[in-house]
């Protein structure tokens, strides 16, 4: 409470001067005393008096939200003031990931009509297929129908395009619809084959089971591309980009793997802090297996940004701002804009230009003043000010 009243009284709109003859008490302004002097009510020391401008033109050198101190006080208010400059940003990224399957390179097999499954020859999960290779063959009366209806129409010499198309909703493929045109008759049990190579990594019926319409039977998964997601804290993402460089290490055995950042989700983890990035390896010889987690280390970018001690940015009502040293002893509000934190400093990317002063220490103490003297009333228009001499 002392203290802040020993501001109220130092600080000023208005350019001031010393009556060094009149000591006054910052509490109790009536008492009137010499240097050296003790307040006989609180016993704080008397103070220079500090006169009010006399004439109109003193009073409208400064602007409405601008904050003056005598410049014998600046030190003892504890006011530090540094320079806007710009400095390097980026860093190298550490960070833990985790192996998982590439999900453009799985293949559901599903049927569409009712029947049963006569032959299995895929029958675990973690059997590998080629492309053509036969998965499993399926009795359904709507297919034998929908073949029917094909043959007839090629024996009559009609047009079997319908036909055909009606083969191919109903879920056969172009290698079971040429064994049918070869052979010319029903094939009693259609056969299902393999539309890419992969591994099975989900199996949902057996020899014989009965699926109905829609129903899922098997997942082929393509190992040769993986993804590695990786968790990075919020703190870190804005030095990475799509198509920075990283590096996964698989902590086990010690091997290396180069890639890329792929994707930078755009919702982070409230829990963790973390935003997920996500790599692509190449995993032709499957080392890497899915649920495995490994150590990620990124080579961000570094570049030179405007940028200001963290500490000297104040948050409000309008965002964030800082306080201009104009001159000695004159100071202001400035709106700005803010972009990466990092080592100590934020980038600024609108509001300021390097070689103007900011103030790194004591501005709390200003803007308490400031807000008591109502100079904050005008920051929307500090802030289009701001902007303006950016550009």
């Amino acid at each position: 409470m002392r203290a802040l009243l020993f501001i109220f009284v130092l600080i000023s709109f208005v350019p001031s001067a010393f009556a060094a003859e009149e000591y006054i008490c910052p509490m109790h302004p009536h008492i009137v005393g010499k240097e050296g002097d003790n307040c006989p009510i609180c016993g704080m020391s008397l103070v220079p008096k500090i006169a009010e401008p006399t004439t109109s033109s003193e009073k409208s050198e400064l602007q409405g939200n601008e904050l003056q101190i005598d410049p014998s006080y600046v030190q003892v208010l504890g006011i530090k003031t540094a320079e806007v400059e710009k400095h390097e940003f980026g860093k190298n990224i550490r960070a833990f990931g985790r192996i998982s399957a590439n999900t453009r390179l799985e293949t559901a097999i599903d049927v569409r009509t009712d029947g049963w499954i006569v032959d299995l020859p895929v029958s675990a999960i973690g059997d590998t297929v080629k492309k053509g290779d036969l998965l499993f063959t399926y009795y359904s009366p709507d297919l034998m129908t929908a073949q029917s209806d094909f043959l007839i129409g090629a024996r009559l010499g009609s047009r079997i395009g319908g036909a055909e198309q009606r083969l191919r909703l109903y879920g056969m493929d172009d290698m079971a619809i040429s064994e049918l045109k070869k052979n010319g008759k029903f094939l009693d049990h259609t056969p299902f084959y393999a539309p890419a190579d992969g591994t099975v990594t989900m199996l949902e019926v057996r020899k014989g089971s009965h699926v109905n319409a829609g129903g899922s039977v098997l997942k082929l998964q393509d190992f040769s591309k993986v993804w590695v997601n990786v968790d990075v804290p919020i703190r870190d993402v804005g030095f990475l980009e799509v198509g920075t460089q990283a590096t996964v290490t698989l902590p086990e055995t010690g091997e290396h793997f180069e890639s890329t950042v792929e994707l930078i989700h755009p919702v982070n983890s409230a829990e963790t802090r973390t935003v997920t990035v996500r790599l692509a390896l190449e995993n032709t010889d499957g080392k890497l297996k899915p649920e495995t987690y490994v150590d990620a280390f990124f080579k961000s970018n570094v570049s030179n940004r405007l940028s200001v001690p963290e500490e000297a940015i104040l948050y409000g009502g309008n965002g964030a701002y800082v306080f201009e040293n104009i001159r000695d002893g004159e100071f202001r509000p400035v709106m700005v804009k803010t972009g990466i934190t990092a080592n100590g400093l934020t980038e600024i990317t609108s509001g300021l230009k390097q070689g103007q002063r900011i103030v790194t220490s004591g501005q709390f103490m200003l803007d308490a003043e400031s807000n008591l003297r109502g100079g904050m009333s005008n920051m929307d228009h500090m802030h289009h000010d701001a902007e303006t001499s950016h550009e």
